[in-house]
């Protein structure tokens, strides 16, 4: 996980709200994807740890009742708990569907 850059703005105010960095490859990403990626490193610990807890709370209830899916809960538990790994994770399936796509056309 990245850690913000805490270092003094021009005017003294520390720059807390900035995310770190994109990764390689960005440029290719939509421009809302920047921004979700944004607020979410602006989310401070205190915030993403009880919401992740109450998503996989709901994705193991989700589990068993079938109304409710609850992989989507997981998923959002995940994406908040280690958003630097769900990020890499989500490029990894792009890039195999991309080949299963190739695969199916020819």
């Amino acid at each position: 996980m990245h850690a913000p850059d805490n270092s003094p703005a021009p005017d003294g105010v520390l720059n807390i709200a900035k995310a770190p960095p994109s990764p390689a490859g960005a440029e290719s990403r939509p421009a809302w994807l920047e921004k979700v990626r944004a607020i979410r490193h602006r989310l401070p610990l205190v915030v993403r740890l009880p919401l992740a807890v109450f998503f996989l709370a709901l994705g193991i209830i989700g589990g068993f009742v079938p109304i409710l899916q609850g992989w989507i809960f997981v998923l959002a538990a995940f994406w908040l708990l280690f958003p630097d790994q769900a990020e890499q994770l989500i490029e990894k399936i792009k890039s195999w569907f991309e080949k299963f796509k190739k695969r199916r056309k020819t």
